[in-house]
Order: structure tokens, then C-alpha cells, then sequence
């Protein structure tokens, strides 16, 4: 079986969880036996033959105000510029139909829409090619991906998100099947009529190769020398992942024996902002963190997000090193934390909420042995790499089949 893969980036370009997730499912097909090629962009150039670890890679120059693989953001105006080219991009289309006409693979699979608009699902079927949809985030709803604004998810569509969608529900209609990595990122898209004549729907959550040390099996790492609780964040810092939330709840947590570490990083700016109002002893930025380096120093990992995360693969990592997480009850979050079982969940709109749950580790009145034996345990899904694969394999030998009856 041959399948085409295609996504926005695809490694070493890397903006999120979704392309190293996609890196990890390609390469496990290929160690299958089967045979996999990516298509994804870059900037600028020509047409680029690449390898990533035996894995053949089409890089084709985006045919767009800017290449979206930067980590530098546009002024309001090329934002707005890119993303009306990238509702319906028609050069990056008529690249895509010539380079899967020529490889002929027997499935297609989709996984970010991003600098290759929607209409890559159109190619597909254009092609005859069996055509999977994998939904990673709200980009067929909303052109930033999260329906996020004004810190607070979006309950409807505003004006422009409706505009630059306009032609996406009928694009959605060319996939044979549509997985999300959730149920909930599924059922936003169902309930709202896209994909509506696919014939496969189903969520997998993702499955990561997370590779603790060995330290989750010991106190924390450094235990001995402390008497603290110490809490922590890792990823993006920014107003939609609850990171400023977080901070304020904390520092309202009136317990001098607990801390924060904050890992991970954001706009410059607004880095600087958080750093310098909410300075305190307690609270530690310390940028980048591999995952060896962070969660087996923390009792408690906070998972704040104001937006609806697809999935928070966050939650696993802790899960994979023993650690219990306070999760927000948004997204795809509340699938993965089983509450007051391997962590808590919140309201991050009830103020004092998560203040009090903090409250309950410092103060003892949580068995944090056995939570953490329970949020081990719950790793267990999100480390099964094989079965993960072999759940994609399925899908794409079932399309295939249907397409052929």
C-alpha cells in the first residue's frame, strides 16, 4: 500500500504537537512496509527532494504572501492577505494534482490544510485517490485554528471566519473519512454539517513515543531537598493557553510552600508582561525544557487553556512520568483526565476554582501517591505507538476497499 501524506509543515519545520505527531505516524507505516511520501511547503525556492529519516519528502515553495513555517508573525494586513489566498489555493492545488497524479498512491491522507488550502481534498477526489481527513484543530472553522478571540472560545463564527470558510463545508463533503484526535474536535465539525457524506468517521487520540527516564518511578526528583509543592506549565505561553490565568491563581494561593515553573515560551512581549507584573519568588520562567529536564522535578502539572484544545498531548507526558494534572474543562481535555482520579479538572471561568484545587495538594487532602500511580497508568493509551498505527493502517485499507466495492 502506498499512501501520500499531506500537511502544512512537516519536520524539521515545526510550530506544534501536530507535526511531530504526523512525523511519528508516517514513519511508523513505513517501518510496516508500506510506502509513505510526504508533501508539504517551504519557503520560497524550487521544488525540494528531502529525506527525514528514510521518509521521501516533496517540499514544494508556497505560493503565498509568506511562509507560514516562520516563527516570526506577520503585520495584520499579510495576515489577512495569506489567509484569504490560503481559503482556496488554487497554484498550490494545481501543484498538488500533478504531483499526486504522478505518484498514484492509494490513499491520501490530510493532515493540516495550512498553505494548501482545503481544496487539497478536492484534488483528492478529482484523482479517484481515497481521502482521509485528520482534524488537529478548528482550521476548517476558523483560519486561526482555535475560534479563540478576546480571551474566550468562540461560540459562534464571527464575520471573517465565515467569510474565509465560506467554501470549506462543501470541500469537506470530497473525504471518504474523517478522524479526529478527539471526540470533541470531531463532533464540532459534525455537528456543524462538514464532512457529511464521508462514510468513515471516528476519533483516535494521538499516541506519542515518550521516553521517561525512569525518575517517575522515584520521588520527584529533587524531594529530599524541599518541603515544597511544586506546580507546573510547559508549552506555549500565550493569553490562549491560560498561561497569565494560571500565574493569578497561583499567586492568590496564600501557601508559602508552593511554587510554579513555567517552561516554555511566547511573544517576547508578552514573556516580558508576565515577568515583570506578576515577579515573585514562587514563580520561576525557565524557557525551553526537554521532558527529562521538567516533569520529574514537578508534583503537579497545570493544563489552563482558555481555548478548546483538539487534545492536549501535555496531559500524556505528565501522564508517561507519574504526574497528576489539573486540567481546564474545555477541548478535548476532559477526555483524557478522569476527575479526581489521575488529576482534576476545572472551570477556567469560575474564578478561585483552580486556586482551590492547588490548595488541595498543598494542604495535603489529596492522596498524591496514588493519583500519581493513576495518572501512570493512564499513559498507557497515549504510549501504544504499535496500536496507534495499526488504527491508521485499518482505516486506510477500509477506505480503499469502499472505494473500490
Amino acid at each position: 500500500m502506498k499512501i501520500a501524506f499531506v500537511s502544512g509543515l512537516y519536520p524539521p519545520a515545526v510550530i506544534g504537537g501536530a507535526e511531530i505527531v504526523l512525523q511519528t505516524l508516517v514513519e511508523g507505516i513505513k517501518d510496516r512496509g508500506h510506502e509513505v511520501v510526504v508533501l508539504t511547503t517551504k519557503e520560497g525556492g524550487q521544488l525540494e527532494l528531502d529525506s527525514v529519516n528514510g521518509v521521501r519528502v516533496i517540499r514544494v515553495p508556497i505560493s503565498n504572501v509568506y511562509w507560514h513555517g516562520r516563527r516570526e508573525r506577520p503585520g495584520v494586513l499579510k495576515r489577512a492577505m495569506w489567509h484569504a489566498f490560503d481559503s482556496c489555493n488554487r497554484r498550490m492545488m494545481s501543484v498538488a494534482f500533478a504531483l499526486l497524479k504522478e505518484e498514484r498512491p492509494d490513499a491520501l491522507n490530510v493532515h493540516a490544510i495550512e498553505g494548501w488550502s482545503a481544496g487539497i481534498l478536492k484534488v483528492g477526489k478529482s484523482l479517484k485517490i481515497p481521502t482521509i481527513q485528520v482534524l488537529h484543530s478548528s482550521n476548517f472553522l476558523c483560519p486561526n485554528s482555535n475560534m479563540f478571540r478576546n480571551g474566550n472560545p468562540c461560540k459562534t463564527r464571527c464575520a471573517s471566519c465565515t467569510m474565509l470558510r465560506l467554501g470549506h463545508r462543501s470541500m469537506s463533503d470530497c473525504a471518504d473519512a474523517v478522524v479526529g484526535v478527539s471526540r470533541f474536535i470531531l463532533e464540532k465539525h459534525l455537528s456543524r454539517g462538514y464532512f457529511s457524506k464521508a462514510k468513515q468517521r471516528v476519533a483516535i487520540h494521538n499516541a506519542r513515543d515518550i521516553a521517561p527516564t525512569g525518575d517517575e518511578k522515584k520521588p520527584r526528583a529533587d524531594a529530599g531537598m524541599r518541603r515544597r509543592v511544586r506546580f507546573g506549565f510547559i508549552g506555549t505561553v500565550s493569553p490562549a493557553k491560560g498561561t497569565e490565568l494560571l500565574i493569578q491563581e497561583f499567586l492568590s494561593l496564600d501557601e508559602p510552600s508552593a511554587e510554579l515553573w513555567i517552561a516554555g515560551i511566547g511573544k517576547p512581549e508578552y514573556e516580558a508582561y508576565l515577568m515583570s507584573r506578576y515577579a515573585s519568588p514562587r514563580l520561576r520562567f525557565l524557557g525551553f525544557k526537554k521532558q527529562a529536564d521538567f516533569y520529574p522535578y514537578l508534583d503537579v502539572l497545570v493544563v489552563p487553556s482558555l481555548c478548546d484544545e483538539a487534545l492536549g498531548m501535555v496531559v500524556a507526558e505528565a501522564f508517561a512520568f507519574g504526574v497528576p494534572v489539573i486540567g481546564s474543562r474545555r477541548g478535548g481535555i476532559p477526555e483524557m483526565i478522569n476527575d479526581r482520579v489521575n488529576g482534576f479538572l476545572f472551570d477556567p471561568s469560575k474564578k478561585g476554582e483552580l486556586t482551590h484545587l492547588m490548595a488541595s495538594f498543598v494542604q495535603g487532602k489529596v492522596d498524591s501517591t496514588t493519583m500519581a500511580a493513576s495518572a501512570k497508568m493512564s499513559a498507557a493509551e497515549y504510549l501504544d505507538v504499535s496500536a496507534w498505527v495499526e488504527r491508521y493502517l485499518s482505516l486506510n485499507q477500509e477506505v480503499i476497499r469502499m472505494r473500490r466495492a
